[in-house]
């Protein structure tokens, strides 16, 4: 086996962050069209080629997916609120897990 064969290009890399693109788009549609089983799959495989090829997930994918069951978080499944402090607070109706995120005060 020689050095290079182990290596990732950045072409690897760059199929690897269309994938993961690809998949949240999909798993998007299948949670509109009521197939959060599906959808919770395909988030899965996403994350699992991030791991594979060292691509973390952008923020706007992060804050849609639940860090605790892996569910993709819409309108349905999740409930999100805003606190006059800057937070939002995202829920998960499937597990029940909280998380907040800090906003931009546009407060003047």
């Amino acid at each position: 086996m020689s050095k290079r064969a182990g290596r990732r290009t950045q072409g690897h890399e760059k199929l690897a962050r269309e994938r993961i693109e690809r998949l949240f788009t999909l798993a998007e549609e299948s949670s509109k069209n009521d197939n959060p089983e599906e959808s919770k799959r395909l988030i899965e495989l996403a994350r699992l080629i991030g791991k594979r090829y060292n691509q973390r997930l952008s923020k706007s994918q992060r804050i849609k997916i639940c860090r605790k069951c892996n569910s993709f978080l819409n309108s349905g499944n999740s409930k999100h609120r805003l606190s006059p402090k800057g937070w939002k607070t995202v829920t998960c109706l499937d597990c029940g897990s909280v998380v907040r995120y800090r906003t931009l005060n546009r407060e003047v």
